[in-house]
Formats: C-alpha cells, structure tokens, sequence
C-alpha cells in the first residue's frame, strides 16, 4: 500500500496552519497506514494517532513542536532531520525517531514508548517521566549530549546519553541533572561535571545486568538513526557510567544524622520523660500509636466527595432557559429518545423554532467539547423535537393566570402554567401569536414548517387558550387582575426608537419593516439601500432588502457593529456593507447625509436602533424604571413587580434574545406555581463548573463528526454529571471506590427530575486522600475537601 502524502503547503504555496495542518493528517491516519508529512514548521506532528494495522510516519521539512506527543502504541515517527520542544510529550507508546538535534523537553512526562536520537538534545529532557510497572519502562536514547535540568523529577525512565560528537562534551548530562528524581535509570559516556543530586541519584558503574541491557539494544538503536558503524567504538564498558535513582530508604538515612533515631528514643527520649511520653498524665487513655506514613480515615487531611451533578454544566448554566442538555443528551446514549424530547419539552415549547434555528446557542458558545474538537451541535437536537408530542399535563389545580402578550416569554410562561394544571389564558394585540418570532424573523432563517408545527402543539395543549386581537386598556388589565389569580405583562418591545434629525419622518422603522416583509404587501425599496443600526436585527432587513430587490445595502453605525452570528454572516454572504462611525446629519430623497457632508446614495432609509415597550395600560402600582429615555418594568429575581398579583416578563424588563423571553417566561410561572402549592420557590443558583475540573485528554479528538443526536450524544462529556465510566473505581491504588446501586432512583440535584439508580463511594477505612479520582475524572465529579 503507498504511503499517502499530507503536505505543509497549500495549492498557493501558503503555509498551512498548524490546526488545520493536524487535522489533514488525522484524516490520512484513518485511511492509511503508511503517511509522509511535507512539514513547514507544524506543531503536534503525530499527535494522538493510532490505526488497526500500526501506523507508520515519515516526517521531512522544518518540525513544530511536539512531535510524537501523545504518541500512541503501535505507531512509528521517523523525523529525516532535527525537531522543536516537546519531542514524546506525554508519550504512551509511539516509537519516535529523530535523525538530528531535539531542543528542549524531549520526552517531558512521557509514560512509554521509545524516543531515538540522532544528535543531541535541550534543557528538560526526560523530566516527569512515568513508569507503570505493568509495561516497559519508557526509554530515551541520546547520541550526543543532554542540556541541563536532565531527568527532573524523573519517576522511571531510562535514559542513554552516549556522548559522541556531543554538543557539550565536558559534562554530557548537563548542568544539575536528576533533581527530584525517584525512579529511573540514567546510563552516560563522557565528562559530567558531578553537578547531579546527590539526594536523588546514587553515581555508579553499571552492574552486569545493565552492561548486559545495554549491549542487547545498542544495535537496535543505531539501526534506527543508521549509525551501526559506531557499535563497538561505543560498547566499551569502562567508558559508561550510570546515575541510580536513590531508593526512599535510602533518602531516609541521607537525612537521619549522626544518631539514628530508635538510638535516640532510647537514650534520651524515654528516659527524660518516664516512658516516652509528656502528655500521659493529661490523657492517659489517648491513642499514641505512630501514625503510619499514608494515612487513612481520620488522619487524612482530605477526602474524597462525590459531587455529582451539584455544578452547572457550561450548556446549562449559559443557557438563559437552563436546559439540562447533558441530561438529554444522557437518556438520548441510553436508548430513550421518547424520554429525552419529552425532557426537553419540559423546558421551552419552540426547540425547534429556538434553539434549533434563531437563538446564537450560547450552550454551544460555552461547550467543553471546543477543548477536544467541536462543540456538541445544539440545534440538530432542537429541531429533532420539532414533531414530538406535548408531555401530559397534571390535574387541574383550580387556578387561571393572565399573559398580556404572546411572544416567546409568554408562551413559555402559558406552557409551563399549562402542564402544571394552571389555566393560561393569552391576550395578544395581534391575530396570531409569536411576538417578533413569528412577526419579523425571517423564514430563511426560521423554517414556517417547523414553526407552524410547534405552533400547532403549543395550541392543541389543554389549559392554554388565546384570545387575539384585545387592544390592551387600563380597564382591561383592571378587570384582568379582578377575574385571574395573576397576570404576567409579556408585551414585548413594539415601539420603535427615533432620531429626530432632519427628514426622520422619511425613515421607516426596521420594525415595521420586517412586520410587512413577511405580510401579503412587503414594503417596495429602493436599489440602493441604508440601514442606521448595524445590530442582528439590521442585519435582518439587510436580508430582506435583498430578497426583495435591493442591489446594494449599507449598514451605518456611530461604534463598531454589535451584529454577530449568523445574522451578520447572512448580511455579509449577500453582499451587505458595514460602515462605522457614521453620524447622521439629515436623511434626503437622495440618501443618508453623514455629519461630513458625504452622501450615502440611497431610495430608501430604515432606521434599526432599537424599541421599546407601550406600558400605557398598566396601573400606578406597577413601578417602571426610566432607562435611556424610555420605561422599563422593575421585578425581582421571581419577575414580580411592585403589585403582588402582576409579573413581567420578556423585553418588557431588558431587551434581550428569545431564549432570555423563553427562561424568564419558565421562571415566573415556577414562581406563581409554588404560591399556589404553598411551597418554597427556589431560583437556578448552581456555579458553572471549572474547565479545570475536567480531564478532558481522555477523549480523542473526532473533527470530521456526523451532526446527528446519536453522535452528539457520545461525544457529550457529561460535564458535571457521573457517566458511570467506572475510571475513578478502576483507578484507585487502594480499591476505596465502590460503585453501589441504590433501591430507589434519587434526584441528588437533577434540574428534570430524573432520577440516579447509583452512586459511587470511599471507604474511608481504604482512602489514603491520592486524589487519583479527582484528578481522572472526566466529569469533574471527585472533588477533595478538607477532613
């Protein structure tokens, strides 16, 4: 089979990055076994590749750092010449062969696996290095000489630093080598300048059982860097010396002093106080056994807890609905996709309308999965939902609540009422519901099937009824709040904003506009048009400009444009300008007239600088806040406001997006719900859990992923939440972690109720506080806490 060649240069001869670089030869590796690399200086050459059939990799051109790191058992690196920092890092099994120098950090942490060099290596090399006794002690092989800070910290690895044509052949090993280390074995030919630890590394000749492993592999290793010629000028063994890790009973005595320590209990200890002990006519009866040198129970100083699902995960704490995606995406591995979109319904009435199509994803924004690859694709999952049936609702409660509005905040709001056994009754101004979702979105990005499909189960749900077409009145909403228990004000923002410069009365509203747009009789432009706003929504009548007839269209701004996501890619893909700052003097039938005096040519102006609510109609106990010339509602965390019986919820309280209408719809009815149950209402309080708490080099990258729920699934990390993986049982030195099925399923914090059939457990009696769990767990669930 030929070997397939990746190369670091595009078809223009443009050097590739090192990102996009990784993932070209992470798509060889899947379908080859034999891959040439052409680099141009690319990090992570070989980084985490493995196949079916062992994997071979030549590597010619300038080398990045990190070849060969997390290299992985069965795959062999050659590099044709010399290569950057990092050589090996976190090895576990690659065979990795440099036929020139390595700088600094060769073999840092590596695990296992054999490094070969040809020449001569950097400061830090084999530092950190791990040995499982259950496999081959990892190896590093020096031609010429090593730079200083050699084999710090090195817990196992064997190094051979041969000394020919060294870089420094006065002191081979380097400057101060074998700090810290405590397991290992460091064979060298040539000067040292005997600068080593003599705490952590014990100077020798090589016993006969090392002359003999060294005399059995040397030929191996200059086959690999083809320098056979040099096997017996190098095999003379009184030419070789080796640093031996010092044993810790060894390192006991190098501190112990001049008079052991059993000799001075003897001798002056007991002696001066009658048996040894100071303290035994205070407390006669206290346990004064020597505390033994790993502690468990009560003498640790920490244990481990299993905080499983007590954080957020980053989807559900940015998430304004806080969608619990992790639990979805759980039942979705296990089978029970019914479940999962039921869960999901639970939340939001539009996923698909949402989440699937209009909402930025947040959730998305925030994945810990951008750690490893791509973040867990959120809308496939919403719109999955778009035909699943309404979860069931409970018995009635005998209680009815009014919505002023029916916009995403008040369709939550009615959704959730609904399926508690509340009656929603919507009054909406206009003769459908929806608010700007159904008013103004346009439908290339917001499908009218799927958002007729999700209207139609939103209406077909027992308990919600809509009253269209009710023109708010202060006698109105006096007699809504006589004949309801409560009444939610969800009125939105329908009142636009305006500038009164000269000709402003020419302007058209971007409201209006968009409203028209997706009516029978749109709105005519002109060729060339100018938008004053350069946020989503004027991005949004871009688009629709466009679709109906504009050639060109100018976005004006006073600061840099908010517009982000997918509206301002949409602008921009069909052609939209941005331009900022502008001022604007006057508008005149030729166009926008900025404060310099240039004129923008244009047919028609629409002005996109925001709106805000029409509050007319709410009583004197309802307080507003004044902001930016315009009222605002002022609630609480619950959305109550100043009158006991009225909430609010939506734009009414602060612009914001639709999941943040959706999330403050769901919270003020699971406000109104507790009243009604004589129970305590609780607000979302839980803490984003740290990336830091993650361990997330268990997973392997997979950048050419299909976007299905399937998919999503497996790739999900389970943030916050135990994915019954078993690695903290398996893991633990001293076999304290159980895994324990529980009679019946408990909560333990689950944001949908959903309940837990298990939990994991320390013995405390077995727990030496390692903190191996903690540090394994991919989920962030063991955490250590203070005793």
């Amino acid at each position: 089979m030929s070997a397939t060649v990746v190369k670091g240069l595009d078809k223009n001869g443009r050097r590739i990055s090192s990102m996009d670089f990784e993932a070209m030869v992470q798509a060889a590796a899947r379908t080859s076994s034999s891959i040439q690399i052409e680099s141009m200086g690319q990090h992570n050459l070989g980084i985490r590749l493995q196949h079916a059939d062992g994997l071979s990799i030549e590597v010619s051109g300038p080398t990045g750092q990190r070849l060969g790191c997390m290299g992985m058992p069965g795959t062999t690196i050659t590099c044709k010449g010399a290569a950057s920092d990092d050589v090996g890092y976190l090895n576990i099994g690659a065979e990795i062969t440099v036929l020139g120098d390595a700088t600094n950090g060769v073999c840092n942490a590596m695990a296992n696996g054999k490094v070969y060099i040809g020449g001569s290596i950097g400061a830090r090399g084999l530092t950190m290095t791990k040995w499982n006794p259950d496999y081959e002690k990892p190896e590093l092989w020096v031609l010429g000489s090593a730079g200083d800070s050699f084999a710090e910290f090195n817990c196992g690895g064997v190094a051979v630093i041969c000394g020919e044509n060294a870089k420094n052949p006065e002191n081979v090993t380097g400057y101060r080598p074998c700090v810290g280390m405590v397991g290992g074995t460091i064979f060298f030919r040539g000067k040292t300048d005997n600068s080593y630890s003599r705490n952590n590394a014990r100077l020798a000749p090589p016993t006969d059982e090392q002359w003999q492993w060294l005399e059995e592999n040397m030929p191996g290793y200059l086959g690999k860097i083809g320098r056979e010629d040099l096997k017996n000028s190098l095999l003379v063994r009184d030419e070789w010396q080796v640093l031996n890790a010092v044993s810790p009973q060894e390192r006991a005595l190098l501190f112990s002093g001049p008079m052991p320590m059993a000799e001075f209990r003897n001798k002056h200890w007991n002696q001066a106080f009658g048996g040894g002990d100071p303290l035994r006519d205070l407390a006669p009866g206290l346990d004064r056994s020597p505390i033994g040198a790993v502690p468990t129970g009560d003498m640790r100083r920490k244990k481990p807890y299993w905080a499983n699902r007590e954080s957020a995960a980053p989807c559900t704490y940015y998430c304004p609905v806080h969608i619990p995606t992790v639990d979805r995406l759980r039942l979705i591995r296990d089978g029970q996709i019914d479940e999962a979109y039921e869960m999901l319904l639970q939340y939001t009435p539009l996923p698909a309308s949402v989440c699937g199509a209009v909402c930025p994803n947040l959730c998305m924004e925030n994945c810990s999965r951008q750690g490893v690859d791509d973040p867990i694709d959120v809308q496939v999952l919403g719109r999955s939902v778009s035909s699943a049936r309404s979860p069931e609702v409970a018995a009635s409660l005998g209680k009815k609540v009014a919505i002023v509005g029916g916009g995403p905040a008040g369709m939550n709001a009615a959704w959730q009422l609904a399926h508690a056994g509340v009656e929603a009754h919507i009054f909406e101004k206009d003769d459908f519901i929806g608010g700007k979702l159904a008013q103004v979105i346009p439908w290339e990005r917001l499908s009218q099937a799927i958002w007729d499909q999700e209207v139609k189960r939103f209406l077909e749900t027992p308990n919600i009824h809509t009253n269209l077409g009710v023109d708010m009145s202060k006698e109105t909403f006096a007699k809504l709040k006589e004949e309801f228990d409560y009444v939610i004000v969800a009125v939105g923002t329908h009142e636009p904003r305006k500038i009164p410069f000269p000709g402003h009365e020419t302007v058209i509203p971007a409201l209006d506009f968009l409203k028209k747009a997706k009516s029978a009789t749109p709105e005519k432009v002109g060729k060339e048009v100018v938008i004053i706003g350069a946020g989503n929504v004027g991005c949004d009548v871009a688009c629709e400009a466009y679709r109906l007839g504009a050639e060109k269209v100018t976005l004006v701004d006073i600061q840099k444009p908010l517009a982000f996501g997918k509206e301002k890619e949409a602008a921009e893909a069909l052609g939209a300008e941005f331009r900022w700052p502008v001022m604007t003097r006057e508008v005149t039938p030729e166009g926008l007239v900025m404060d310099t005096g240039e004129l923008i040519p244009a047919q028609t102006v629409i002005i996109s600088i925001g709106d805000v609510p029409k509050l007319q109609f709410l009583p004197d106990s309802v307080e507003t806040l004044s902001i930016g010339g315009a009222a605002w509602l002022k609630t609480n965390e619950a959305h109550l406001t100043t009158d006991a019986k009225v909430l609010a919820i939506g734009d009414v309280e602060r612009p914001g997006l639709a999941t943040n209408a959706l999330g403050a719809g769901k919270t003020a009815a699971e406000y109104i719900i507790s009243q009604f149950k004589g129970e305590e209402w609780k607000p979302f309080t839980k803490k984003v859990i740290t990336q830091q708490a993650l361990t997330i080099t268990h997973y392997i990258p997979d950048l050419e992923h299909e976007h299905s729920q399937e998919n999503s699934a497996e790739r999900c990390l389970s943030c916050a939440s135990c994915r019954d993986c078993h690695l903290c049982e398996t893991i633990c030195p001293e076999g304290a972690i159980s895994r324990r099925e529980l009679e019946f399923a408990h909560t333990n914090g689950y944001e949908s109720g959903l309940g837990a059939s298990y939990e994991y457990v320390s013995d405390d009696k077995k727990c030496i506080a390692c903190g191996f769990c903690a540090d394994t767990c991919p989920c962030g669930i063991w955490t250590l806490r203070p005793f």
